[in-house]
């Protein structure tokens, strides 16, 4: 299984490029999973909703069923990361594409960048794998236009999946 982070701005267009990437690894015959890193926390339900009140009432985890959709809500454990949660629950995937997770030192990163937006690239050279960008770049790295799906799709299948990083100014525009 390979790990890729999505990271940029508020607004940036993570959100609409992973949407469209899914369907995109699918139709390669890939099993592919989406986790949204939510950095500050999140609620679920709100605190009047059955389930935050199972939580709060102590339980390790509650799951919500219904047709053709699950949830499970646990609690996490101490020291447990990102990459932990995703080996546990997505461990038959191809790819695992994440929504955020810029602070998750091990992750692989796609870093998103939208003018008016986005200001320079944030993310480390050691972590960093590509970028797409709505403005040209010269960014030692693969570099994408958010329209250039089939493109980065087919480098995600090939480069992240089933080889070794790709080489600056391969699979995309540089």
């Amino acid at each position: 299984m390979k790990i890729i982070a999505f990271v940029g701005s508020s607004e940036s267009g993570k959100t609409r490029l992973i949407a469209r990437l899914v369907p995109e690894l699918k139709g390669r015959g890939l099993g592919v999973s989406v986790v949204k890193h939510c950095g500050h926390g999140f609620d679920f339900g709100g605190g009047d909703k059955d389930s935050s009140k199972f939580l709060a009432a102590g339980a390790d985890g509650v799951a919500l069923a219904g047709p053709g959709r699950t949830a499970v809500l646990r609690r996490a454990a101490e020291g447990a990361g990102l990459e932990d949660l995703i080996r546990r629950e997505f461990g038959t995937a191809d790819i695992v594409l994440v929504e955020g997770g810029k602070s998750e030192l091990a992750l692989r990163k796609v870093e998103v960048l939208r003018a008016g937006i986005s200001g320079d690239i944030e993310t480390a050279p050691g972590e960093l794998e590509a970028i797409v960008s709505d403005r040209p770049l010269d960014a030692g790295v693969p570099v994408f236009s958010p329209d250039q799906v089939k493109e980065l799709a087919d480098w995600l299948a090939g480069a992240i999946v089933t080889g070794p990083k790709a080489r600056p100014g391969s699979g995309g525009r540089s």
